[in-house]
């Protein structure tokens, strides 16, 4: 199974609306991630790989913050609420930072 960013969701089925026409479910996921995506997909996973070199963060957790883009420590723990792993006060700050470059 493959890891996707919102932005590589939206930019593939607005591909794809393009060759034909979405159904219910599809033309649902592309509204949403219209909505949603605060980045374009190439600079989405850009941030992605930069925040895997932090600590211990996995892909999971690092296509969640792409898309969240979170502003603050309670929102980056949020991420990892359900992980045996939780970032470092060091770690978050530097999560934080790198989020920030991208805002």
């Amino acid at each position: 199974m493959k890891i996707m960013l919102i932005s590589e969701v939206k930019e593939m089925l607005s591909k794809l609306s393009e060759e034909q026409e979405l159904n219910r479910e599809q033309k649902i996921a592309l509204e949403h991630s219209e909505r949603v995506a605060r980045l374009p997909p190439e600079k989405a996973r850009e941030l992605v790989e930069r925040l895997m070199e932090i600590g211990k963060v996995e892909e999971k957790q690092a296509c969640k913050m792409a898309d969240l883009l979170p502003e603050d420590r309670e929102e980056v723990v949020a991420i990892f609420a359900k992980e045996t792993y939780i970032p470092s006060e060091e770690e978050i700050e530097q999560i934080l930072e790198v989020i920030r470059e991208y805002l």
